[in-house]
């Protein structure tokens, strides 16, 4: 993947800088430069984008491969850019407003879309897609209405590209309004369960491969928490009315999933993206307040997760929920669509959703980003590693079901993990060759994966 990598470390008290990845050989790969992130300033959104780029290129290695990316000619592939996040000061820092002259902001330009990595890296086993692409959109915030955004899934998956994959939308609000409109093929519904762990086993149940979830976000009893409304809660406080006398308005819901309560649903789903259409899930303080909502859902081993980095306007959301999806199908489509006409094999595919967000930004930005900075909330985080799906044929393959195929692939992983910990020196006799053998057995029984 032509990506360029820049790592964040904690050294005592100060912060290191060092390119980790780049799509070029580069002198200086992994060396560490102090820098000074609490220093990042500016009157206007160009110079502080503008001074970012000063601080990246205090270090030489970062200098030189990002000089060398930038110099892509327009209609390129995509180098995106990503932030690996080991130092909780450097998260508070808006990167996706990183600017240059000639080239303006990167994360307004498809040949340099922005993400962060996670600190806390998780294994990811690859995803086997069997269609249809599962979408689940939970639209029950306190106060606010869900039918704008049900009304932009509801147009990307009619669209060619959702209709290319397959497409299932399942809702779950607490907002009848919601409930009434979401009606179309392949569309279900149910009403929100009146608590957290209900909430979750509706998630689970679902199975979804993106979640969708447009709620508040807030802070109870220390933890990180996502709100939702219940039926209750919209009687008390409909939709874009203020609060009524004993609403709950602390963290805008009654139904509530802390990050652990939202990990634990999602997993056994193998997700690829969710996306927290609510404020400040991407709001990272500082040390004293741990990471940003969306970083901890990734570091729990989630693949990826876009959040909002500030209090943001209903209507911003709703205008980046209206771009998103379609970039979101067609990347997809893409990414899936079979090589060969008639392939009758597993393929893999890798997934970077960084690339997803230059459109919606540049909704966001409309007429001038230089002025108007509502594009730069939306915040990526990701693993480490990129994202694979298994695009399962549609012919079945002898003998193996995409679950089965899915398991072995995972085996596999673990041998190789537990292998590469093994000391030739100290390791038990033969132990190293029968693991081995092991493997090349089970990869011998799975059907070729053409890249």
């Amino acid at each position: 993947m032509s990506r360029t990598v820049l790592a964040f470390e904690r050294f005592g008290d100060d912060v290191m800088l060092k390119l980790d990845d780049a799509p070029l050989d580069v002198d200086g790969l992994g060396e560490n430069e102090r820098v000074d992130v609490a220093q990042v300033s500016g009157g206007t959104l160009v110079e502080r984008g503008e001074a970012l780029r000063e601080l990246l290129f205090s270090n030489p290695a970062v200098k030189a491969a990002l000089t060398a990316v930038l110099a892509a000619p327009p209609g390129s592939a995509p180098f995106p850019l990503y932030f690996h996040i080991r130092a909780a000061l450097a998260d508070g820092v808006p990167w996706e407003e990183i600017h240059a002259d000639e080239q303006g902001f990167f994360a307004l330009d498809q040949r340099w879309p922005i993400g962060r990595i996670a600190a806390r890296a998780r294994p990811l086993t690859e995803r086997v897609f069997v269609p249809p692409l599962r979408i689940v959109a939970v639209l029950s915030a306190a106060g606010r209405s869900g039918l704008d955004q049900l009304r932009a899934l509801l147009t990307a998956v009619a669209g060619d590209d959702a209709t290319e994959l397959g497409v299932q939308l399942h809702v779950i609000s607490g907002d009848q309004a919601v409930l009434d409109a979401a009606v179309g093929p392949g569309v279900t519904s149910d009403l929100i369960a009146p608590n957290g762990p209900g909430l979750a086993r509706q998630i689970t149940k679902a199975k979804p491969h993106l979640l969708h979830a447009l709620c508040h976000g807030g802070v109870v009893a220390g933890a990180r928490t996502l709100a939702f409304a219940h039926l209750a809660d919209f009687d008390a406080q409909p939709p874009d009315s203020p609060p009524a006398a004993g609403a709950v308005t602390d963290v805008g819901g009654s139904v509530r999933l802390t990050v652990p309560d939202l990990v634990s649903a999602l997993l056994p789903c193998d997700p690829w993206l969710v996306v927290l259409s609510a404020c400040q899930t991407a709001d990272a303080n500082g040390v004293q307040d741990g990471p940003a909502l969306a970083h901890e859902v990734v570091s729990g081993g989630i693949p990826a997760v876009i959040g909002m980095r500030r209090l943001v306007d209903l209507g911003e959301t709703n205008r980046f929920c209206r771009a998103l999806y379609p970039e979101v199908m067609s990347t997809l489509r893409t990414a899936l669509a079979p090589s060969d006409v008639g392939q009758d094999q597993p393929s893999v595919r890798d997934v970077d959703w960084a690339g997803v967000l230059t459109g919606p930004r540049k909704v966001l930005g409309d007429p001038d980003p230089a002025q108007k900075d509502a594009w730069t909330d939306p915040v990526l985080y990701v693993q480490d590693q990129p994202m694979k799906i298994v695009r399962w044929p549609t012919r079945a393959v002898p003998n193996l079901s995409p679950a089965e195929y899915a398991t072995l692939r995972a085996k596999i992983d673990e041998y190789r993990e537990f292998l590469t910990r093994l000391d030739p020196a100290t390791a038990a006799p033969g132990l190293i060759g029968e693991l081995r053998a092991r493997i090349d057995e089970m990869e011998s029984s799975l059907p070729k994966a053409p890249a």
